[in-house]
């Protein structure tokens, strides 16, 4: 699977979570790039484009989306190699243990993550945590795998869990993100009249924890889309982005 392809998936996952938590009558149609999808919302067309929300910096200065790209990789290499050996659908939740992984043999590493899940025997919701009985298991990198087993491959998800430190949500960091996605705006309206813009943070990652303040005030982020959403996973948080009612008006 390519990093493209990757990307994609990823993207699509948080699409229908976004679609299930809002309570949307609403159908993906179509994969594509500008925008990313085509979906049918009550029985209209509309064009979603789909963007991640990071936080800027940790703690030590230094990007945790940075620090998170090798067991990312990991957990990608090992569901190729499981899917590749015909191992049932699942969804796969890695905690990594709190070490350098640049000195691990990933590749190493990739393969027994993925003969561990194998030999779990995954059937339809079938639920396994594995928890290392020795420091050396899995080269001590993992401290916790969580496996799911699920109906298809459309709801298969593997991901690297993680802690991290909450950031609350802001309107700055997120006008940046709709800034940039609205320069592309009259392109993704060449192909399709009415254009949504969704931004997603996934909870599970240190460099995507942000917590919606109780005081944040969502109208201050100004959106030329349709309509803006900003979704919030695990919690399932969805956030309507801009005035909502003057838009809907001068539609």
């Amino acid at each position: 699977m390519t990093s493209a392809n990757n990307k994609k998936r990823l993207e699509r996952f948080f699409l229908e979570c976004f679609i299930d938590a809002s309570g949307l009558a609403a159908e993906i149609v179509e994969e594509r790039e500008s925008p990313d999808f085509v979906v049918c919302i009550d029985g209209r067309i509309v064009g979603v484009e789909v963007t991640q929300l990071f936080i800027t910096h940790g703690a030590n200065g230094r990007l945790p989306q940075a620090q998170e790209s090798i067991s990312d990789r990991i957990v990608l290499r090992a569901r190729e190699t499981y899917e590749a050996c015909g191992g049932p659908p699942a969804h796969v939740s890695v905690l990594f243990a709190s070490r350098e992984l640049r000195q691990i043999d990933r590749n190493n590493i990739a393969a027994q993550l993925a003969s561990l899940v194998r030999g779990m025997n995954l059937t339809e919701w079938k639920r396994v945590d594995w928890r290392p009985e020795c420091p050396e298991s899995l080269g001590g990198a993992i401290s916790l795998v969580h496996a799911l087993g699920v109906p298809s491959r459309e709801m298969a998800h593997w991901t690297a869990a993680r802690a991290g430190w909450v950031a609350p949500l802001t309107a700055d960091a997120l006008q940046l993100r709709v800034d940039e996605k609205a320069k592309r705006l009259a392109e993704y309206r060449s192909d399709v009249g009415e254009n949504w813009l969704l931004i997603f943070a996934d909870g599970m990652k240190p460099s995507q924890l942000f917590e919606v303040p109780l005081d944040f005030q969502a109208e201050n982020v100004s959106s030329p889309f349709e309509r803006t959403y900003f979704y919030a996973h695990p919690d399932r948080a969805v956030v309507e982005l801009g005035n909502a009612r003057e838009r809907r008006n001068a539609t």
